[in-house]
């Protein structure tokens, strides 16, 4: 994963490896996203420099509250809805803080 800066081609790393993974979600189930792979790494301890355009990404969703959308659901497919689409995220908010916390602790 650091090959390839958490969400690059390790080849070409001015190319986004899948696009979807920049749209944070909550459950991801089979899908990931930037934010569910950097929560993964620091969790581990790690802390590289490559990792930085990730965390920078993150720290850039963040809204003036604080708050982080949900970008990404599979509401319609469950029996409820978690949360609404394109608004703040008490899980994303939650695991971006998380991140956070541990990548500049």
């Amino acid at each position: 994963m650091l090959a390839h800066h958490i969400h690059k081609r390790s080849h070409d790393l001015s190319r986004v490896s899948k696009p979807s993974w920049l749209k944070f979600g909550f459950p991801r189930m089979w899908n990931t996203d930037v934010l569910e792979i950097l929560g993964i790494m620091t969790a581990l301890g790690y802390k590289d420099r490559r990792m930085q355009e990730a965390v920078d990404l993150v720290v850039s969703k963040q809204d003036a509250q604080g708050r982080w959308k949900l970008e990404d659901t599979f509401n319609g497919r469950f029996l409820v809805n978690i949360e609404k689409k394109d608004k703040p995220s008490k899980w994303v908010t939650l695991s971006a803080m998380r991140v956070l916390k541990r990548y500049y602790a």
